[in-house]
């Protein structure tokens, strides 16, 4: 899966101004601008977007795997589930096939997302 615009979704932890970029205001102005959301080109945007996901992996019920905080698991009654994130880009795969997609439509319903089907490769592999 593919997550659309990553970096937006990012909730920053302290305050964060700048100036607005321009033609924002009609006539030149001393305003700025307090970002509620992260963009992509600040230096907090990835810890901000990775935050975000693993906290709603966790609410999903995942465990983040103390050898790869890339990795999430979820053993369940008919088999194990793997999330691995790389950025934007994300594994799922496991043997319970309902659980599978029931992340899908949680994650899809939580941030925008592509589902990219089967996977044939992954970081050019």
């Amino acid at each position: 899966m593919d997550v659309k615009n990553a970096f937006l979704h990012g909730d920053l932890k302290e305050n964060i101004y700048m100036t607005p970029p321009p033609g924002m205001f009609t006539h030149p102005s001393n305003k700025v601008c307090w970002l509620k959301r992260s963009l992509y080109g600040l230096k907090q945007a990835p810890r901000a977007w990775f935050e975000k996901f693993r906290t709603t992996l966790l609410k999903l019920k995942f465990i983040q795997s103390q050898y790869d905080s890339s990795l999430f698991l979820q053993q369940t009654t008919t088999g194990i589930v793997a999330l691995l994130v790389y950025v934007d880009d994300i594994i799922i795969t496991g043997f319970d096939i309902p659980l599978i997609e029931d992340l899908q439509r949680s994650l899809n319903s939580e941030f925008h997302m592509k589902d990219l089907g089967h996977l044939h490769y992954f970081l050019g592999l």
